[in-house]
């Protein structure tokens, strides 16, 4: 629907605009013309919203909140909840009208776990964050609870600032999966890249490695990540694993990731590497076990090669193993991705991520998404429910979660972990509560500074040709921008 907005404050148009896309997907505001009205009126702590078009009679609604006089918020916490409150208003008013009740209320960010560690810094109790959660940000009583589960364990592993995380990326794979949107090319088109690409890394870790020991740093833990850093030849892939321990494993860094996201990539003698290196933990993410949609979804591999790659990683003790499910993809009926689960289960992964399609502008599914043979909404959120008994009842519990623009069915990426086997790097980055350094292509380096923290982002370039000709200047950036922030 089209919608005409009044209000006195431009401050509250992102978060109009926010809240009508969370419950009318196709909402697009106009200036003039046909459209439904949204009479927007913030007074002190008084919001109302409405919306005389709806109905004879109209229809509209509005919050008092004596809660934000709670001492405990600053003017700045004030300004932020009647930015809340008006998407409230929205997502209730039109929400009620199209018969929309969506699960995460007004959250529409990609951590919404995030909520919960900002009213805890103001020192609201886990029961009173559930209160909250339900009644200022319009949340469901079964996402309530999994959000202040989710944040009330993640606590544990916050850490001072002088600790950081170290993000290595291949941006390789031995093909591209159509719903990916990472920065990543394949090996059988892009495999000439790859020398200079490394010679680039190579230099890069180097010089971030110095960065981080002159600065005092305690590198917390390290993942290599992608692309598929398994897919370069044994020699090269030892040799990232070289300069990656020389240049950031201390005394402090507790995990060492590899992502082997695809089976066919992993063999004994590249375990053997990361075994004498010092890996700590491993990917390997089958996304279904059924052979017909792996094929669909561009995935040149086999169930039966998850299987071998498993037991080949199963004979190295003391390494963690993570697996990936992807929940909708296309063609999949509930029982499909359920027997995926219960296979997967089987296998004895240390780790079980959940995630749930969601369409992206940069995947070769970005356009013809809407083509795709996909279960509906309700199918989907049922099966969501089911994974999360069967998960509990083989001893998973949730641990982080994130969500996507544009999720199927309004769901969530959700880790689950045996317990004591959670991975750090995976709660850092997603919480954003520590500075995580990306060196490679692509690869992201945010800053974390201050005890409410203010995050400072550089990505170095997405090509990996671009980042092997500009890594000298980009280093250079970066490190200037790091000493200024942490130094």
């Amino acid at each position: 629907m089209k919608y005409i907005i009044e209000t006195q404050d431009s401050r509250y148009l992102p978060n109009i605009e926010a809240a009508l896309k969370i419950v009318d997907p196709k909402a697009e505001i106009v200036q003039d013309g046909q459209g439904v009205r949204l009479i927007i009126q913030v007074e002190g702590v008084h919001v109302s919203v409405t919306a005389p078009d709806l109905s004879e009679t109209g229809r509209s609604w509005e919050y008092y909140d004596k809660d934000i006089l709670d001492p405990r918020y600053s003017t700045a916490d004030r300004l932020r909840r009647m930015k809340e409150l008006v998407r409230l208003g929205i997502i209730k008013l039109l929400g009620d009208f199209l018969g929309k009740t969506p699960p995460w209320g007004i959250l529409s960010s990609v951590r919404p776990t995030k909520i919960y560690h900002y009213l805890r810094e103001k020192g609201f109790t886990q029961s009173e964050i559930y209160d909250k959660l339900l009644s200022i940000y319009g949340i469901s009583t079964d996402k309530a609870e999994l959000l202040v589960n989710v944040g009330s364990f993640q606590e544990r592993f916050f850490k001072p600032q002088e600790y950081i995380s170290v993000y290595v990326g291949i941006p390789f794979c031995p093909s591209r999966c159509h719903y990916c949107s990472f920065p990543a090319v394949s090996l059988q088109t892009h495999h000439h890249w790859v020398a200079r690409y490394l010679e680039g890394l190579r230099i890069e870790t180097e010089a971030i490695g110095e960065l981080c020991r002159s600065l005092g740093f305690k590198i917390e833990s390290i993942y290599i990540g992608g692309g598929t850093p398994t897919s370069l030849e044994l020699e090269d892939f030892a040799r990232v694993l070289q300069w990656t321990v020389s240049a950031f494993k201390t005394g402090d860094t507790i995990e060492f990731t590899v992502e082997a996201g695809r089976p066919e990539t992993v063999t004994r003698e590249k375990l053997e590497a990361m075994r004498h290196f010092g890996v700590t933990r491993m990917s390997i993410n089958p996304q279904t076990m059924h052979d017909r949609t792996l094929a669909l979804i561009g995935r040149n591999h086999t169930a039966a090669q998850v299987e071998a790659a498993m037991d080949k990683a199963k004979k190295f003790d003391g390494l963690l193993l993570n697996m990936d499910l992807i929940l909708g993809l296309p063609g999949e009926a509930p029982e499909d991705f359920l027997d995926s689960l219960e296979q997967v289960i089987a296998l004895n992964p240390d780790n079980i991520t959940i995630h749930t399609l969601a369409p992206k502008r940069a995947a070769k599914w970005g356009r013809e998404f809407s083509e795709l043979n996909l279960l509906d909404d309700d199918s989907l959120a049922e099966v969501s429910d089911t994974v999360v008994c069967r998960l509990s009842r083989a001893g998973f519990h949730p641990y982080y979660l994130y969500r996507q623009r544009r999720i199927l069915a309004d769901l969530e990426n959700i880790g689950y972990a045996r317990p004591g086997s959670e991975s750090v790097y995976n709660i850092q980055m997603m919480e954003e509560r520590q500075t995580i350094i990306g060196v490679g292509a692509g690869a992201i380096t945010k800053w974390v500074v201050g005890t409410e923290p203010q995050i400072s982002r550089y990505q170095n370039p997405k090509c990996p040709a671009t980042y092997a000709s500009r890594i000298v200047a980009d280093i250079a950036k970066k490190a200037h921008q790091t000493r200024i922030l942490l130094g």
